[in-house]
């Protein structure tokens, strides 16, 4: 068939044609041997690395990479996915376990070059490319010509000698360079080093290497010097080092190889073809005992984003993820329609799609369902029996137990802990702590900046309504600090620990230059922890600084985002607003991403030994403060309206406490 000079110049100039075609096509890679059968390609590998792409016979259109690991060959299918982001467009990606692409040739280039073993329960590595020396449709017909008996033995060896001399040194005369500036694969292995390939082809982005001696049969002769220009791609060398370990089979000709070592070790031969999803699952022997287990295909377990039931955060950080992978071939593209069914408990498959979250409009804080232990019906705004009865609960309690009562008051809210199944439908997120970063999370965010705020104006009325002596109000604000103290170090509930310094910070009690001159004096330790560690602590949170943070979070700093997301500018007053705005969104984003571990903190935090009172429960939920600050009927007014009000009653408390002309009179040198 090949006996003639003329037959193989046709077929060395088909080869040729072959390889010259673009990058993208599979045919220009000469790593891809089209329909060559199973045990052709085994016949071919020789050592650990060696690999080839084929046609599969049995799934026409499908591809599968064959290679030799560990003195075993192995054949993986390449994993077609039909993606549709819209419809009318589709668009094909190929894959083995997790990583996809637009093309094959951009599939083999990533595992070449990363050294990524094909699967992990295989460990294969391939990096030694088995390329054609005959063109495609000579590999396609011959199998076929050997199998209707069209030739004997005599003339196989005729075949076997022509490819042979059709590929021998005195040959590479007949050859001409294709381009003269071509460039190289990955480095080269040491022993091909200044071996220079005698066919140098067209351009290729395989990027795989291939390198053989010219003259095998002298190993000491001197090599040709090494062009700066040689390409070491996909193409197909002249001169091969012929093969004695094995018998050359007909279906895919002269082979040649790169190198670039050895790299993972190999796991054990691949599976029979039963799904490895579930762990349970045991592949069942081979019902005939004359079948080979290595006639199957590599078990390949395809990664892909789970059911919803992780949420609408997790679904787009899989996806991210996934377009991440794809953007490498430059693709971007949705989920896997293939992989959209969930099994359900009685056997039975539930096609997967996503429900859009439910859009809450109406606020957590339902006034007409609150049932009070302390406040009785229609109550007037501050009480005087409401308050004393809640500062005598307060009188009782350390600040620790005050800090868990809050930190459960605020889980509840914030919905940190005790998040029923139907609370992640309507969210579409596991908590609040990531809903709050989402668009359709408004009602939450102005649900915690309400509480927020209720928390920092009841320790304001806590501290402004004593009216005994001046020391007991310096009392009262040590109290407090330490109770800030508490909130930071104790629950690490850094939310209500911010409203409580934002108290601490109001004008009205700012002024109460009397009160923090007893504070240092009676509590000088309770004054210098607040100047010198919680306000700095404070200010770095408010920046975004999570540096100060040491230790776990059970609720996380939520006011800077919560007023950034909600038009709010928490940064108009710093030289820094840009780099302060950045560095509090990457602080939201991060508590985002950890919410699952602030969550178990703070369950870990409510449950152990731990017994809530009832009564001073319910003082720190925020229908409570609602009805005490402004009385039954005004708790329903507007909220902007209710907080002017509100600040002028803390005004006249303030002055109550320390007149404007006696605080003037203390703090003039003069008097």
């Amino acid at each position: 068939m090949f006996g003639g000079r003329k037959e193989m110049d046709l077929l060395k100039k088909e080869l040729e044609e072959e390889l010259k075609l673009g990058t993208s096509d599979l045919r220009s890679h000469a790593w891809y041997h089209g329909l060559l059968s199973r045990e052709a390609a085994e016949s071919l590998f020789e050592r650990d690395g060696d690999f080839l792409v084929r046609e599969s016979k049995s799934a026409p259109g499908d591809y599968v990479l064959s290679c030799f690991w560990k003195n075993c060959p192995m054949h993986f299918k390449i994993i077609k996915v039909v993606l549709r982001p819209k419809k009318g467009y589709s668009r094909e990606l190929f894959q083995f376990e997790e990583d996809r692409f637009d093309s094959i040739p951009a599939l083999i280039q990533f595992y070449v070059g990363g050294r990524r073993p094909i699967s992990k329960a295989s460990g294969a590595v391939i990096f030694n490319p088995i390329t054609r020396t005959l063109p495609l449709r000579v590999i396609a017909e011959r199998p076929a010509e050997l199998k209707n008996g069209s030739r004997g033995g005599a003339e196989k060896k005729q075949i076997r000698h022509s490819i042979r001399r059709s590929f021998s040194s005195s040959q590479k005369d007949t050859l001409q360079v294709i381009n003269p500036l071509l460039r190289s694969g990955s480095q080269p292995n040491l022993e091909n080093v200044e071996r220079r390939p005698s066919l140098q082809s067209a351009q290729s982005d395989s990027n795989l290497q291939t390198g053989v001696p010219q003259n095998p049969q002298s190993e000491n002769t001197i090599p040709d010097p090494i062009s700066p220009v040689f390409r070491t791609g996909s193409e197909p060398l002249l001169s091969p080092q012929p093969r004695h370990a094995r018998t050359l089979h007909p279906g895919g000709g002269v082979t040649l190889r790169g190198s670039d070592g050895q790299l993972h070790p190999r796991a054990p031969p691949k599976p029979l073809r039963v799904s490895t999803v579930f762990s349970s699952a045991i592949p069942p022997p081979p019902s005939d005992p004359d079948v080979d287990p290595s006639s199957f295909y590599g078990e390949l377990v395809i990664q892909v984003p789970q059911s919803r039931q992780k949420g609408h955060v997790d679904r787009l950080r899989a996806e991210e993820k996934w377009q991440s992978r794809a953007r490498i071939t430059e693709t971007s593209f949705g989920f896997l329609e293939a992989h959209k069914h969930k099994t359900l408990a009685g056997g039975e498959v539930e096609d997967w799609h996503f429900k859009r979250p439910h859009i809450e409009t109406t606020s957590c804080f339902q006034l007409d369902q609150f049932n009070s232990l302390l406040l009785p019906d229609n109550n007037r705004p501050l009480e005087s029996s409401v308050l004393l009865a809640v500062k005598e609960l307060f009188s009782r309690s350390d600040p620790n137990t005050l800090a868990l009562h809050m930190l459960s008051v605020d889980c509840q809210v914030a919905r940190v802990v005790g998040v029923t199944d139907e609370q992640r439908g309507i969210m579409g997120v596991n908590s609040g702590l990531e809903l709050v970063t989402l668009p359709h999370g408004h009602q939450l965010r102005q649900d915690l900046l309400e509480r927020h705020h209720l928390i920092s104006l009841g320790v304001a009325v806590d501290l402004l309504g004593c009216t005994g002596t001046l020391s007991q109000r310096a009392t009262l604000l040590h109290k407090i600090i330490l109770l800030a103290q508490a909130l930071k170090e104790h629950t690490h509930n850094l939310y209500s620990f911010s409203a409580v310094m934002k108290a601490l910070e109001m004008p009205q009690i700012v002024r109460l230059e009397m009160t923090w001159r007893a504070l240092r004096r009676n509590h000088t330790e309770s004054a210098v922890l607040f100047e010198k560690k919680l306000k700095p602590f404070m200010n770095s949170l408010n920046e975004g600084d999570d540096s100060v943070i040491q230790g776990p979070i059970s609720v996380p700093h939520l006011l800077p985002l919560l007023m950034v997301m909600e038009g709010e500018d928490p940064v108009e007053n710093s030289d820094r607003g840009c780099q302060v705005l950045y560095d509090v969104l990457q602080s939201a984003r991060s508590a985002a991403l950890h919410a699952q571990d602030y969550q178990q903190h703070a369950h870990s935090l409510l449950t152990e030994g731990w017994e809530p009172i009832p009564e001073l429960l319910e003082t720190f939920r925020t229908e409570f403060a609602l009805r005490l600050f402004w009385g039954q009927h005004g708790a329903v007014a507007e909220k902007k309206e209710r907080y002017k009000k509100f600040e002028k009653i803390l005004c006249v408390l303030s002055n109550k406490l320390e007149p404007e002309e006696i605080t003037t009179q203390k703090l003039d040198p003069s008097a």
